[in-house]
């Protein structure tokens, strides 16, 4: 399953989320997308995938909001709580439990490239991914679903479901200098 919805999210939500992550207050913490970090549970699958596309290892800005199994949360996380409530109450429409949010930031590279294939959680297939896209960009999710690659284009607002089991990655934009999405992922109860 995967889809894509645009105009649910309340304009007052779209500015301030972009408000904040825009923000001097706003800290940021370099990850590692790296295949070694990533790959899952040893099947080599991630690996074939990164072959066959020339994926490539990049590095990223991020600012966890909120996860489950350490209860961390982010003094911005109330802000981007009710994001997520606009999320399950017009799209998803469940009893939802959330696992993990977190805010990923890439930059401008020279080339157009896919990042390395993945899934968000390893250990347990039995969820649902969300992706909210913070601002208009270049730099397109890829995600790989029935032997196909599927590419969806950023666009402030617009909100990508689907789920948690498919492999997917990220692209850095060639155009744009940013860009900027809210990666979550639930389950239902």
């Amino acid at each position: 399953m995967i889809i894509q919805k645009k105009n649910i999210i309340k304009k007052e939500t779209i500015e301030e989320i972009n408000n904040i992550v825009s923000s001097e207050i706003f800290n940021w913490n370099l990850y590692d997308e790296g295949y070694t970090k990533t790959k899952h549970l040893g099947t080599g699958f991630e690996k074939k995938l990164n072959k066959k596309y020339k994926s490539t290892d990049t590095f990223q800005l991020v600012h966890v909001l909120y996860k489950s199994n350490t209860r961390q949360k982010s003094m911005h996380y109330p802000y981007f709580y009710e994001l997520f409530k606009q999320i399950v109450n017009k799209m998803i429409k469940r009893d939802v439990e959330l696992l993990r949010m977190k805010v990923n930031l890439l930059f401008k590279k020279e080339n157009k490239t896919i990042n390395n294939f993945h899934i968000d959680d390893n250990k347990d297939l039995n969820f649902k991914t969300a992706i909210y896209y913070i601002d208009d960009t270049d730099g397109d999710t890829v995600i790989y679903d029935n032997k196909k690659l599927k590419r969806i284009k950023p666009e402030a607002g617009k909100v990508l479901l689907f789920d948690g089991d498919l492999y997917h990655a990220s692209s850095n934009p060639t155009k744009n200098n940013l860009r900027k999405v809210v990666n979550i992922n639930f389950r239902y109860v």
